[in-house]
C-alpha cells in the first residue's frame, strides 16, 4: 500500500483521539522517498544559553513510500512517530530515544488496541530485492579484528576521511574500497561518518565481481 497525505492525516486524527486523548497538535505530514527510514519525526531544537535543549518546535512527520507495507504496518509506523511527538510536546524526560517512557506507551497501545508497534522497522529481504534502481555506490569492505566482514557505503566526498579513520581503528584489520552500480547495494545506508555494517561474505562475494577497486 502507498499512503497519501490525506490518508495519513485522517489516521493521525483517529489515533490522536484513541491513543493520546486528543492531546497531540496537528503537525505537517509529508511523504518521503527515503530508504533509510520508514517513519521519522523531525523538529527544530531550541536551546538556552548553555546549549541545553529547552523545547522543540517546527515538527514535521515524514513517512517513506519506498517500502511496500501493509496498511496495518503503515498505521503502526505512524503511531510510533506519534509517541515521539507525545513525549516531545508533553515535556517528558526519557532516558533514551526509545527509552522507558517510549516503551511503556508503546506497550500500553499494543495491549489496549491490539497493535504491533516495534522499536524499529527492518525491511525484509523481499523489500530490499525490489529496489532495483541503478545508482553509483562507493563502498568499503572491511575485515574486522573479530573475523567478521563489514561494509560501509560512503558519500564520495567522505571517502578520504573515512579511509583515514579506518586505517587508525583497532577494529578494522584491513579495508578495500570499490565502486559499483549493482542494485544489491541499495539496501545499505550511505554514510557520512565511519559506520560498519556486518555482512555475510558469501552473500557479498557475487556482487564484487563487477565492482571496480578504487
Amino acid at each position: 500500500m502507498t499512503p497519501t497525505v490525506e490518508y495519513l492525516e485522517e489516521r493521525f486524527d483517529t489515533f490522536n483521539r484513541m491513543c493520546f486523548d486528543g492531546a497531540l497538535p496537528r503537525v505537517p505530514i509529508k511523504l518521503s522517498s527515503a530508504r533509510s527510514f520508514v517513519g521519522r519525526l523531525q523538529y527544530r531544537p531550541v536551546r538556552d544559553w548553555r546549549g541545553r535543549v529547552v523545547r522543540k518546535e517546527d515538527f514535521v512527520l515524514r513517512i517513506s513510500t519506498r517500502f511496500d507495507l501493509h496498511e496495518a504496518e503503515i498505521e503502526d509506523t505512524l503511531i510510533h512517530e506519534m509517541i515521539h511527538l507525545w513525549i516531545a510536546v508533553s515535556g517528558i524526560q526519557d532516558n533514551s530515544t526509545h527509552g522507558r517512557e517510549f516503551r511503556s506507551k508503546m506497550k500500553e497501545i499494543n495491549t489496549l488496541y491490539n497493535r504491533h508497534l516495534t522499536i524499529s522497522h527492518k525491511s525484509t529481504p523481499e523489500e530490499q530485492d525490489r529496489d532495483t534502481r541503478i545508482r553509483d555506490h562507493w563502498f568499503c569492505v572491511s575485515q574486522l579484528a573479530d573475523g567478521r566482514t563489514a561494509i560501509t557505503l560512503a558519500a564520495s566526498t567522505c571517502i578520504p576521511r573515512i579511509r583515514r579513520i579506518f586505517r587508525l581503528s583497532p577494529t578494522v584489520r584491513s579495508q578495500v574500497w570499490y565502486h559499483s552500480t549493482d542494485p544489491w547495494f541499495n539496501r545499505f545506508p550511505r554514510c557520512r561518518s565511519p559506520k560498519l555494517f556486518p555482512v555475510d561474505p558469501d552473500a557479498l562475494r557475487p556482487h564484487l565481481d563487477g565492482a571496480k577497486t578504487l
